[in-house]
């Protein structure tokens, strides 16, 4: 019995799966999405849709104050067997200012926090920490801090909803976001960062071989049938 289209391919190296697409800030308004169930969920069911058209490989779901909104996109993701990534995080003011986006937390960070305890609060419980619109004058602070668990994971040097290129000359992980606030303002931005599936790896946004062998729910064996993924030739 010869393999299928599908099998065979599963045998070559796929590229997408070695270099992904990346959207770390799409914002889910947590006000709004709290006061109904059935709204929360089809806004992230839409988000999560477009992610996938956009053909990304791992999104980053944003909201103010607490992360489950992005747990919970977590776990739809899994149930619908989206060919996704979700990684839930939370946005985070410093008692100085700097913004952060705050990720992998299982529960919202104290807030009043000053940078360099925000971020060494957040490594301590495997956090993954991006800081956000950084300045000049931020920047020799975040070079000073480099290596320490007080430092931030990486920086956010372009957001399209927000705009203005950060010309950060730090030698830290850089990424270029979307700033989507919506399905459609996911789809039809065309912003993303490509990062080596490696890199991915250490920074805990992928488990290992995360997606790679990735099966359509389509292409799956249905009970009591022929698997959709056999020729029957």
């Amino acid at each position: 019995m010869r393999l299928s289209w599908y099998e065979t391919s599963k045998l070559c190296t796929a590229l997408r799966k070695h270099v992904l697409r990346v959207d770390l800030c799409v914002f889910i308004d947590e006000e709004k999405a709290f006061a109904d169930e059935n709204y929360l969920n089809s806004t992230i069911k839409s988000i999560l849709t477009a992610a996938i058209i956009k053909g990304l490989d791992i999104i980053g779901i944003l909201t103010p104050k607490n992360p489950s909104i992005g747990i919970k996109a977590v776990q739809m993701a899994k149930q619908q067997q989206m060919d996704l990534v979700v990684v839930p995080g939370q946005t985070y003011i410093c008692s100085e200012g700097m913004e952060l986006y705050i990720y992998n937390m299982q529960q919202p960070l104290k807030p009043g926090l000053a940078f360099a305890d925000a971020c060494r609060t957040a490594h301590s419980y495997n956090g993954f920490v991006v800081a956000s619109n950084i300045t000049k004058r931020q920047a020799q602070i975040l070079d000073k801090l480099q290596g320490s668990d007080s430092a931030p994971d990486a920086v956010e040097i372009f957001n399209s909803k927000i705009g203005g290129y950060r010309d950060l000359n730090i030698d830290y992980p850089k990424f270029v976001s979307s700033g989507a606030t919506s399905a459609t303002d996911l789809e039809t931005t065309d912003v993303f960062t490509l990062l080596d599936r490696k890199t991915a790896e250490e920074m805990n946004l992928i488990l290992p071989e995360e997606g790679v062998n990735f099966v359509p729910k389509y292409l799956k064996p249905k009970p009591g049938g022929l698997s959709n993924g056999k020729s029957i030739l």
